[in-house]
């Protein structure tokens, strides 16, 4: 049973049994359901990547513990392992698309493959009323080839759309955000692995940079251009959520934070933390709960 503080972690689901590892949810007919509302209002962990896109109804949306209002059209971005958790109005309609890393490498094309980039994009994005009736078409297509006998033909019809939808998102997520010179994509996008992957306070921007067989200077550029940050202030701000995404696990001590993300001892984890948040770690671990029970 979990434990009351525990970090609930939600891996995808399948709804039917067939190998597609994408889904939609309604979530006017999921509200119904106590205990998943329960969840969804209750900080937790996704293990896949989530697209809710709001039809009707106001309400707020946490993720990675900054909080975001939704109205219609407002569509919230949740990549694999983001803690997320909703302010829920039972007259929200909205629908959710679920799917797992590997049915997205089946459909993405380079152009769309940073769709889930939370350093570089925001999580929301809203809407006119013209696109989500666009992209409202093709939800509709989705679930219809969803409720269809299985074929050889029905995962590549599936994957088809969801390209589709997925073009016609990022269209409107690339909307002030200045767009990746050829140049400087494969450099970017190994930065991002390399960070999501191996980051740790004891990792330095020398230590990127080295990696990358680029300058130090070259690579704080890079970000500077694409993410309005420094590298040490990218870095630092992705091991603040990480050290929080840790702290609303209750199985995990402090200084098994400590160790994991690699700090020499307790108190410069807490200085660091302290530095950005104001507040102890022990300090914001309780006021997030309080938060979530009021």
């Amino acid at each position: 049973m979990k434990k009351k503080n525990e970090l609930l972690e939600i891996p995808f689901q399948k709804i039917s049994d067939e190998d597609i590892e994408f889904q939609i949810l309604d979530m006017k007919k999921l509200l119904n359901n106590t205990n998943f509302y329960e969840n969804l209002e209750t900080p937790h962990r996704l293990k896949f990547n989530s697209i809710a896109i709001v039809i009707e109804g106001e309400g707020e949306h946490t993720i990675d513990f900054k909080t975001y209002t939704y109205k219609k059209g407002t569509v919230l971005f949740v990549a694999k392992n983001q803690v997320t958790s909703f302010k829920l109005n039972p007259n929200m309609n909205s629908y959710v698309l679920e799917f797992t890393e590997g049915f997205l490498c089946g459909v993405v094309e380079e152009s769309i493959s940073d769709m889930f980039d939370y350093m570089r994009y925001p999580a929301t994005l809203q809407l006119s009323e013209e696109t989500l009736d666009a992209i409202f078409i093709n939800i509709k297509l989705l679930t219809k080839q969803l409720e269809l006998p299985s074929d050889e033909y029905k995962k590549s019809i599936i994957q088809s759309l969801f390209q589709s939808l997925l073009i016609q998102l990022k269209r409107q997520r690339v909307k002030g955000v200045t767009p990746i010179k050829t140049k400087d994509e494969k450099i970017y996008n190994r930065f991002l692995y390399l960070v999501r992957n191996t980051h740790k306070y004891t990792l330095r921007v020398e230590d990127y940079a080295r990696e990358l067989d680029i300058s130090s200077k070259t690579l704080t550029r890079i970000l500077s251009k694409y993410t309005n940050r420094t590298t040490k202030a990218y870095l630092d701000e992705f091991l603040l959520i990480k050290i929080k995404r840790y702290l609303l696990d209750e199985g995990l001590t402090l200084q098994e934070i400590v160790n994991k993300v690699d700090f020499d001892e307790i108190t410069n984890l807490i200085k660091f933390f302290k530095k950005f948040e104001k507040v102890t770690p022990s300090e914001f671990k309780k006021a997030t709960y309080l938060l979530n029970d009021s």
